[in-house]
């Protein structure tokens, strides 16, 4: 469980540091399937004899992958912040797309800071959760195993 968590964070934070610099919302794209991976992972890992216990290792190393994608969306967001409110072609940029005016910065760090904490927290959770499902997903299929290997032709 904790070699899948350790994985997963770093996987997690890496991924999700380098896409949060485009758009916090694409990171919600990749989280189904990094639970459930993890989740799947720390079991196969772990081999729990329940049913309860492959749900609870799933669920924590899918806790600390999510825990990881919360870290490198959070800092992803300030290098954004800072990249974009120190960028002087920014205005003129702006200017040729049309724009009227350039927006304050303090609502910019207001509104990504803002986005990037829900769409962390939503990660967060999809990831914990779906990393349960994971190991249920293994659970079941060591059962369905188990059932086939007793059978005798």
């Amino acid at each position: 469980m904790i070699k899948a968590g350790l994985l997963g964070l770093v996987i997690g934070f890496i991924y999700v540091m380098s896409i949060t610099l485009i758009s916090p919302f694409c990171t919600l794209c990749f989280t189904p399937l990094l639970g459930l991976s993890v989740g799947y992972l720390a079991n196969r890992f772990d081999h729990p004899l329940k049913f309860e216990a492959s749900l609870g290792k799933g669920a924590i190393a899918g806790a600390m992958t999510g825990f990881g994608a919360l870290l490198g969306q959070m800092l992803a967001a300030v290098v954004n912040g800072i990249l974009v409110t120190n960028w002087e072609e920014l205005p003129a940029l702006f200017k040729e797309f049309g724009f009227t005016q350039f927006p304050n910065p303090d609502e910019y760090w207001q509104t990504t800071l803002m986005a990037n904490s829900m769409c962390s927290l939503l990660n967060l959770a999809l990831i914990a959760g779906l990393g349960a499902v994971g190991g249920a997903i293994w659970f079941q299929r060591q059962q369905h195993k188990k059932g086939f290997s007793t059978v005798s032709i």
